[in-house]
């Protein structure tokens, strides 16, 4: 009888109560009336195709990755010419990359005065726990367009009630409060020991030009030099990475939820669990993609040109929330996740650098193997 009337029930588009295997984030983005998108990667967030979400007032589209573990997500949003998105407060952190345009946002606490700046292509910024915050698009004739990583899966699964999320009423002073600079483009550096090496970190809340920092070298390969962010105070880390063209990166793995957002060059991630087939994930400029969790993974420059990427990721260096990241950039020699080229296993480095060869060729790239030093 009980199983009759909740085939009846669904027959009729009748409620009846949870559906096995099925997470509360998922229902939630139909409920909200989005796409979400899975697999891999993003082939370009810059044309991706977006809908109309009622709750921000703009286009948007989720996006939820296999390497997130279900941990984190993204979106990316659109706003129109002229126009603002709807005021919003939630109990997940917001990590915010300007793809295009430029705009302002206001960020408040139910009444306490409200921190407005401006931002432009290339901005990031995290958006305060739980406080209330509505952008702008100050430009009359063209849309902005960002993305934003965001710990929402996770918390809508475990907490499965959007009252909780979206209406509660605490606040986090720890983190933010109200204070008149903190978004200022101000930043101070740390170094970090923990792959090794030294790492220089920047420590800020709002980053006008992830390209206006200074870069230092990066044990990733030849050449290669990058920035490692910290923005706000949670547990979402960022760090950007630049390579000649006509190289690849050491191997190496980590958690979950590393958004990887590629903002030039041509290329491709080979990514493989331990004793598992290797997926080759093509990437060009605003290809997205999040290697799988403790999957080992190369990322290979194949056009002359240098290439860029952005990591959006879970887990910042001083918040941790695992410690699947902890050796990320640490050398297997000192016990890390990192393989340097000459400790690549036998066939390894065959196989790949054949990979590798074969791409530059069919593009008539320069190819450079010459090994890492001077970090």
């Amino acid at each position: 009888m009980a199983n009759a009337e909740a085939q009846d029930g669904k027959a009729q588009g009748t409620a009846v109560g949870p559906r096995w295997n099925t997470l509360y984030y998922d229902d939630w983005v139909a409920r909200e009336g989005l796409d979400l998108i899975r697999g891999y990667k993003v082939d370009d967030v810059y044309t991706v195709p977006l809908k109309w979400w009622p709750r921000v007032g703009g286009h948007a589209v989720q996006i939820q990755l296999d390497g997130t573990g279900d941990m984190n997500g993204a979106y990316v949003c659109e706003i129109a010419p002229g126009q603002q998105l709807e005021p919003q407060k939630h109990l997940f952190e917001e990590l915010v990359y300007v793809l295009r345009g430029r705009g302002a946002t206001n960020v408040w606490y139910e009444g306490r005065p409200k921190s407005t700046f401006e931002w432009q292509q290339g901005s990031l910024f995290a958006l305060p726990l739980n406080t209330w915050y509505q952008h702008f698009n100050l430009a009359g004739d063209e849309p902005v367009r960002f993305l934003s990583v965001t710990t929402a899966p996770v918390m809508l699964n475990l907490i499965r009630d959007d009252s909780f999320i979206f209406n509660n009423p605490a606040t986090f002073p720890q983190r933010y409060d109200s204070e008149t600079d903190y978004f200022s483009r101000n930043y101070k550096t740390e170094t970090f020991m923990g792959w090794g090496h030294p790492s220089d970190v920047y420590f800020t809340n709002f980053i006008w030009d992830i390209n206006g920092l200074p870069f230092h070298p990066s044990n990733r390969g030849a050449l290669a030099e990058g920035a490692s962010f910290e923005v706000g105070h949670g547990v979402l880390g960022s760090h950007t990475l630049r390579m000649p063209g006509g190289r690849f990166t050491n191997v190496h793995r980590h958690g979950p939820g590393a958004h990887v957002l590629w903002l030039s060059g041509e290329g491709y991630s080979l990514m493989w669990p331990d004793g598992g087939e290797k997926v080759q994930a093509n990437w060009g400029p605003g290809t997205l993609l999040v290697p799988p969790s403790w999957w080992w993974h190369q990322h290979a420059i194949v056009s002359a040109e240098p290439a860029q990427h952005l990591a959006l990721k879970l887990s910042s260096k001083r918040f941790k929330v695992n410690r699947l990241s902890e050796g990320t950039m640490r050398s297997s020699k000192q016990g890390g996740q990192m393989v340097e080229f000459d400790d690549f296993p036998p066939g390894l480095m065959d196989e790949v650098t054949a990979i590798f060869v074969n791409e530059c060729t069919k593009r008539g790239t320069p190819m450079n193997m010459e090994p890492i030093s001077g970090v």
